[in-house]
């Protein structure tokens, strides 16, 4: 809980803490009143009346302390007398802070003369991702210096808005970073994240980029170790009393649910399956989460040879995410019903044709690379599945592998897939002109209907003698 302490001509708002190890307690400084005036302006007895808008500022700087604001701002009201009519807020809050970083750093760089000594130019390459990145937000904070006043970026005398801008990283800073790993440039968006961890201790979200750094990498006891580290810090941020139904769509609560979703899926492809199917229980259970939960716990299931809870897992979720379909099919053809497991192939690679052709290990057809943002993502939902489902697809029966590549390679289902993609391309050329035609057709060849209407003309293909469950390959 946090109060008020009279220290010399100053006023400070404190909180104490356990040191670890010995167990004393020290105070850590939240805020500090410099003058009357601000001490007034606090409790809502100066010229703003700004006891609401300093509260919603220190608190959002701390959001995993309480305050008892009653108690606070009684004992500010009580010392008013220890502190100064007139204090140079400016010269403490905005200028001091900035300018002594400011020099710490300019030293630092000053002395790392590569050209004088061999262990400068080592440690300016050691952290040369990080120099690009400052120099780059230097160059852009001097670009955008020039600043009119205005309602968004005012601040009051006091410098409260500067000194308390919370815990957070700036979207903007978040955005910068985050391209650099969408452009797949891990190592660059590496070492900026941990230079953010290291400036924001709590920055939740730099570890959870740094678990999808480490899962692209195939460093997956990495990936495990940061994503815990998201759900811890994400776990503080959780505001009081929010039901699970508004867990998404509050902004707080966002790194920890993607810490969990990520945690699951890196367990799944690590084959840590029992630990995987833990997560997906806090998913539901925590957050409210039963699509995602659904999803991994589908893919755990069908790689553990759980055949119908996988089913079922994966049938709750088709119609949100139709690639959960090849989970079905899989599982389904395990289960002996061969024709369930043709329809849940066919809705499955309609929407997703380039994933189905590898997973059944099939060329990807109308080109190697993907030529479009839609292949690409194709690809990658391919390539996901790939990894998701390591261990069933490491174990698969020759006949479970035939039967699926038969149906991928049947003229007829080649065809259909062959449509699905075409369509997706005449669409983007009829978007410019407001036609619909080849819209509604890829709408109607993705959906579930569709599939089983198509599942009847090849029923042939289920009735071939011997495509039966077969001995699992180990």
């Amino acid at each position: 809980m946090a109060y008020v302490r009279h220290r010399g001509n100053q006023l400070a708002i404190v909180h104490g803490e356990r040191e670890p190890g010995n167990g004393r307690v020290s105070q850590r400084i939240l805020f500090t009143l410099y003058s009357r005036p601000e001490a007034l302006e606090v409790l809502g007895r100066g010229a703003n009346g700004g006891t609401e808008r300093f509260r919603q500022l220190l608190e959002r700087q701390h959001p995993d302390l309480r305050f008892n604001w009653k108690k606070i701002l009684h004992a500010i009201g009580e010392n008013l007398h220890a502190l100064p009519e007139h204090y140079d807020h400016r010269s403490q809050r905005l200028r001091g802070r900035f300018r002594g970083d400011l020099c710490a750093f300019t030293r630092q760089l000053i002395l790392a003369d590569p050209q004088d000594f061999i262990a400068a130019a080592d440690i300016i390459q050691e952290h040369r991702h990080e120099l690009e990145y400052v120099a780059d937000l230097i160059s852009w904070r001097l670009k955008v210096r020039d600043q009119r006043e205005n309602e968004w970026n005012a601040d009051n005398s006091f410098y409260w808005r500067f000194a308390l801008q919370g815990s957070d990283v700036p979207s903007d800073t978040e955005e910068h970073a985050a391209d650099l790993y969408e452009r797949g440039e891990y190592e660059r968006a590496e070492a900026v994240f941990r230079l953010l961890i290291d400036c924001f201790e709590e920055y939740a979200e730099g570890y959870n980029y740094l678990g999808l750094i480490a899962l692209e990498q195939r460093k997956l006891d990495q990936a495990i170790e940061h994503f815990s580290k998201t759900i811890e810090l994400g776990r503080k941020r959780f505001p009081a009393r929010l039901s699970k139904k508004r867990y998404w769509r509050d902004l707080s609560t966002r790194p920890y649910m993607r810490g969990l979703r990520n945690l699951a899926l890196t367990l799944n492809e690590a084959g840590r399956f029992g630990e995987a199917l833990d997560v997906c229980n806090r998913l539901i259970d925590e957050c409210g989460d039963d699509e995602t939960a659904a999803w991994h716990r589908a893919a755990a299931c069908l790689n553990t040879r759980r055949w119908e809870e996988a089913a079922d897992a994966a049938q709750q979720i088709r119609a949100v995410w139709p690639s959960a379909g090849f989970i079905a099919a899989f599982a389904h053809f395990e289960l002996a019903n061969r024709e369930d497991a043709l329809e849940k192939l066919l809705h499955a690679s309609l929407n997703h044709p380039r994933a189905a052709r590898m997973l059944t290990q099939e060329k990807t057809g109308r080109g190697l690379a993907p030529k479009s943002r839609e292949e690409t993502e194709d690809h990658n939902t391919g390539v996901s599945l790939v990894r998701g489902l390591h261990a069933y697809l490491r174990s698969q029966s020759q006949t479970s592998r035939r039967f699926f590549r038969e149906i991928i390679r049947d003229a007829r289902v080649a065809g259909l897939l062959d449509e699905s993609a075409e369509v997706v391309s005449r669409w983007h050329e009829q978007h410019r002109t407001g036609e619909r035609e080849a819209f509604d057709r890829m709408q109607l060849m993705r959906s579930p209907e569709f599939a089983r209407a198509e599942t009847g003309k090849l029923r042939d293909l289920v009735a071939t003698p011997g495509l039966q469950a077969g001995t699992m390959i180990h």
